[in-house]
């Protein structure tokens, strides 16, 4: 235990020192004060800023530089934890179906000096072939489908920034969500937890992530989809259970693991903040679940469905999922366009991956 404060008597002031001493020490001060003042001047010419420090580290060299070609993209803040990109893919750049280029612009438009980066299953399967040669075999056997879920959790650990499906519509910036945490991890409407998956744990899904760079979690996944795939093969799993959503969640809730806990820096994001809309195209089975059911998860669902038939959208909202894909019903994917025609020429950070054994560039591409 600390000792308390000792209370010193006071002591008489000492005499004032004759003229020419006062001078000297005077003299003394001024000198000594002038060192100080050059000291602070040199090391403020070597210290080097925390901004700067940023800039140097490996991953961030070798994961977010643009070639020569291209304006380098903004580097974040220092106190943002998930760089400020946006990842979206397709099968390529030259058959995108229309029906989404609305709602992929609204990415660059809210995030204006974000870096935009398109992939394709072409790219997909370079990530691995260049940087991820431990899971080839895998990502060389899947299907397409499967490749795309394989490469979103690599690029988020090499590269880190924010994964999202090309069907998501964003309803508000990004920036804070991605300053304050460090991977968050989004969860579906709870009708489709209770009513479709017939569970009572929360329904992650992999259509929207965001992460730094270099977090566990990703090899994680990357190693639990290794092990399921050696074990029973890719014809024995779909890719919702074998690559997609189920496996995440598998991942996080592994009792092997310590994801769930705070110390991991994994947060799972409410669904009203990227999920306010179920997938209408799945309606009919979650209403025929409310007719046959009676127990009091199905009872809150049900009544939650009836509350909110065109969703639940709040103040945390920032997308919302339209549940669009080419295996699901009522997709209505039937048009298609190139990459140059979603954006317009104002949209200075689009640009397309090129991956290399020694990292990931970004290249600007020219939309005229």
């Amino acid at each position: 235990m600390a000792s308390p404060p000792v209370a010193r008597p006071r002591q008489s002031a000492p005499a004032a020192p004759p003229a020419s001493a006062a001078r000297l020490q005077g003299l003394f001060l001024a000198l000594v004060m002038l060192s100080a003042v050059s000291l602070l001047a040199i090391s403020s010419r070597v210290a080097i800023s925390p901004r700067l420090l940023r800039q140097q580290t490996p991953t961030e060299q070798t994961s977010v530089t643009t070639v020569a070609a291209a304006a380098p993209a903004e580097q974040p803040e220092p106190d943002l934890r998930i760089p400020r990109i946006v990842h979206q893919s397709w099968k390529s750049v030259d058959r995108i179906p229309t029906r989404f280029h609305p709602w992929m612009r609204s990415w660059t438009t809210l995030h204006p000096s974000w870096t935009y980066v398109f992939w394709t299953d072409a790219d997909n399967l370079q990530l691995f072939e260049q940087l991820y040669p431990q899971y080839l075999k895998v990502a060389k056997t899947v299907k397409k489908v499967s490749l795309a879920d394989m490469a979103r959790y690599a690029l988020l650990h090499h590269i880190g920034g924010l994964y999202v499906d090309a069907d998501f519509e964003c309803t508000q910036p990004f920036d804070e969500l991605h300053r304050i945490h460090r991977l968050f991890l989004s969860s579906e409407p709870r009708a489709h937890t209770v009513l479709l998956e017939n569970s009572n744990t929360v329904a992650l899904c992999n259509a929207l992530m965001a992460s730094a760079p270099g977090h566990p979690f990703w090899l994680q996944v990357l190693d639990d989809i290794k092990d399921k795939f050696d074990r029973e093969g890719a014809q024995r799993s779909d890719a919702v259970a074998l690559t997609g959503p189920r496996m995440v969640k598998q991942t996080y809730f592994s009792p092997a693991s310590n994801f769930t806990s705070e110390d991991s820096g994994i947060v799972v994001l409410p669904p009203e903040f990227f999920y306010p809309e179920v997938a209408y195209w799945n309606l009919e089975p979650m209403e025929k679940a409310c007719r046959q059911r009676k127990d009091a998860e199905a009872k809150e669902a049900c009544e939650w469905l009836q509350k909110f038939p065109h969703g639940e959208f709040t103040t945390n909202t920032h997308a919302t999922h339209h549940w669009q894909c080419t295996w699901c019903r009522d997709a209505q994917l039937d048009e298609f366009a190139g990459l140059d025609t979603v954006f317009s020429p104002s949209d200075t950070h689009i640009t397309r991956p090129t991956i290399t054994p020694t990292g990931i560039e970004f290249t600007r591409i020219g939309l005229d």
